[in-house]
């Protein structure tokens, strides 16, 4: 199971003499059935190898002694023979420690029902209303097969049990109400062993001209694959344990209780949860483990043209089988081993599915970007005379000050999100009446080079299809509003800055602050590396963001507002203008300028990289929030009377 690259698994009380051959071991007395079991290959600590596997914290015990918990070591007795010839001391019975976890299938040949064919209607995942009570979010194991590949079969972790039969590891879309507070119970419903990044260095044989060859070995950074936890990106909630906080520990068959409070005043917009434990982010939410939440409008928020707008929800999740199956090798993952080598967008779980319009009606396009690494950039062209208008409403959950914004394109990368209402016209020919939503494939960041990609490869290719019906009809031009903002969202470029809160942000490893790395260089999750800086809560900041044409700068708690960029866009559009605010932002602009208000939640307050792999790597810090949890910015109504701190403030005016 370490060794083979397709999945191929031997039954206890036999020896793999190859990956494709199970054959008769000569002696083997251990008891235990659970896969991946660890075993001492050519030592006689026994204990520690069976335990390091299993124990989180690295406990070891001394040769000769077996294992009874993670904290104990007893009598050793029984040995075991990994091939012909070779006998290895190994504990007999190695209970997991905590909560007995649940039972890892067996791989079967055929782990997955064939995937949903391409071009067939576009479906959406369960929605759950926050308003109706606590509910439960399973973290397990989902089978799935590669939609390139129907005989690629594996598995992969994710929320397929919530999400209402989809066949997909997405989870189900939350719907919440200003002033909600989301319940849930997140199970976690995987199991041990559970490797920490000791266990699985990372050995490379280096051939360097004039010195010869050598083995080199670096520390691994992916690691803890089957411990979880969740993060609600984008959402403004505190980070306190419970809510959305980023170091809380889910382990193998445990649960956790998340009380999530959303605020009053909270804009209605669209959002995304995954899990973010440190060193397993990547291979859990690039595995799909992902849902959409959406913050409901209140009444009266938006002008009636934009408020009944039908609503198309597209969940987009990139994969990546190369670089997935070796962040998940490098973590000794027994699940996430699929054949292929390609790339593909899922859209709601379904390969280039398709959906039906009504010629001339406005939709609002939900769109969650949900991949961890390659960007898209996203058009849709007609066919037969077909035409779709675009107008931007809203990036990462946040209404632009006026609205709407024509645009021919939009920028996604990596935790990127946009709301835009569209409408389609038919040509005045015959035939079939119909635009393609796809990636033109143009990249917006600058090289970045990994294991298995140069990341200036946006992903190239067509996502959904729309089927235009034709009406004869056309619904009215939008009109230009200006919504009214809850004040932790009021319009900073005209804000007074007090030189102290003036700072500069390099997003690289070590995440400089002020030209100065954090402690360790890189980010631990465990000991914790220190805040980089300790921020006074109600109050203005502005920092100077560097490098973030090569890492997309994520900010947890708190949405930040473009003031000044280094060029225009990468594409020359007017997607991203002054005066918008992102959570996730990344673009070919050079250093760009941001103001963000520290609104209320004191506590830790997460910035890193959404690239999720270079987060797990350590390009990750955090800000110790400080001061009077609740304190709000004083200044927010001398910038704009209409901000409001309270649920009756919501309104907008036509322009």
């Amino acid at each position: 199971d370490e060794m083979c690259d397709e999945p191929t698994f031997c039954s206890v009380g036999t020896d793999c003499t190859d990956c494709g051959n199970c054959n008769g071991g000569s002696t083997t007395t251990t008891t235990t059935t659970r896969p991946r079991q660890p075993v001492a290959s050519g030592n006689d600590n026994s204990c520690a190898s069976a335990m390091n596997g299993i124990c989180e914290d690295g406990g070891a015990c001394e040769a000769g002694t077996d294992c009874t918990d993670c904290t104990n070591c007893g009598t050793f007795t029984g040995t075991t023979t990994n091939a012909p010839g070779t006998t290895t001391t190994l504990a007999t019975t190695i209970p997991p420690p905590g909560p007995a976890p649940g039972t890892l299938p067996p791989l079967p040949p055929t782990p997955a029902p064939a995937p949903t064919p391409t071009g067939a209607q576009l479906k959406f995942p369960r929605s759950v209303n926050v308003a109706d009570g606590r509910f439960d979010l399973d973290f397990d194991v989902v089978p799935i097969t590669s939609p390139l590949d129907s005989t690629d079969r594996f598995y992969t972790r994710g929320f397929a049990a919530n999400n209402g039969g989809l066949g997909a590891p997405l989870g189900p879309i939350m719907r919440v109400n200003p002033g909600d507070t989301i319940r849930l119970r997140l199970n976690n419903r995987l199991q041990y062993p559970n490797p920490n990044c000791d266990d699985n260095p990372i050995v490379q044989e280096v051939s360097i001209a004039g010195f010869g060859s050598f083995t080199m070995e670096e520390q691994n950074h992916i690691c803890y694959l089957n411990t979880t936890n969740l993060h609600t990106h984008g959402l403004h909630v505190s980070s306190k344990p419970g809510q959305d906080d980023v170091f809380t520990d889910v382990k193998p068959g445990t649960s956790t209780e998340y009380n999530i409070e959303v605020p009053e005043d909270h804009m209605g917009g669209t959002h995304w949860y995954h899990p973010h434990h440190h060193h397993a982010t990547a291979v859990q939410a690039g595995g799909g483990a992902a849902g959409m939440i959406v913050v409901k409008d209140r009444e009266g928020a938006l002008p009636p043209a934009y408020a009944n707008m039908e609503e198309v929800p597209f969940f987009m999740q990139l994969v990546d089988l190369l670089h997935m199956r070796t962040l998940a090798a490098h973590g000794g993952d027994a699940l996430f081993r699929p054949r292929g080598n390609q790339n593909f967008v899922i859209v709601n779980g379904q390969y280039q599915p398709t959906h039906e319009v009504n010629e001339g009606q406005w939709y609002r396009f939900r769109m969650v970007y949900a991949a961890v690494e390659r960007g898209a950039r996203l058009e849709i062209d007609g066919t037969n005379g077909a035409q779709c208008e675009m107008q931007l409403m809203a990036k990462d959950g946040v209404y632009l000050h006026e609205m709407p914004r024509k645009v021919d394109s939009a920028a996604f990368f990596s935790g990127a999100r946009a709301d835009i209402a569209v409408r389609c016209s038919c040509g005045a020919g015959a035939g079939k009446c119909a635009a393609m939503i796809r990636s033109n494939g143009k990249h917006v960041r600058a090289v970045v080079a990994t294991e298995t990609a140069t990341m200036t490869e946006a992903y190239s290719g067509d996502l959904v299809e729309l089927l235009i019906t034709r009406t004869g009809r056309m619904d009215a031009d939008l009109p230009r509003v200006r919504v009214k903002r809850p004040c932790y969202l009021a319009d900073l470029r005209g804000a007074t800055v007090d030189k102290s809160n003036e700072h500069d942000l390099n997003v690289q490893p070590g995440m400089l602050w002020d030209g100065q790395a954090q402690e360790g260089f890189n980010f631990q999750h465990s000991p914790r590396t220190p805040p980089m800086a300790e921020l006074p809560v109600g109050e203005v900041h502005e920092w100077h963001v560097h490098e973030q044409t090569r890492h997309p700068m994520h900010l947890h708690i708190n949405h930040y507002q473009l003031q000044t960029m280094g060029g225009d866009d990468d594409n020359g559009d007017n997607y991203y203008e002054p005066g918008d605010w992102h959570d996730t932002f990344l673009e070919r602009i050079g250093t760009i300028t941001v103001r963000l208000q520290t609104d209320r939640f004191v506590g830790n307050m997460v910035v890193h990289c959404h690239i999720l792999e270079h987060e797990d790597e350590g390009m990750m810090g955090y800000f110790d929030v400080v001061g009077q949890e609740g304190t709000r910015w004083s200044g927010a109504r001398q910038l704009d009377s209409t901000c409001y701190m309270e649920a009756s403030g919501v309104g907008y005016s036509l322009l």
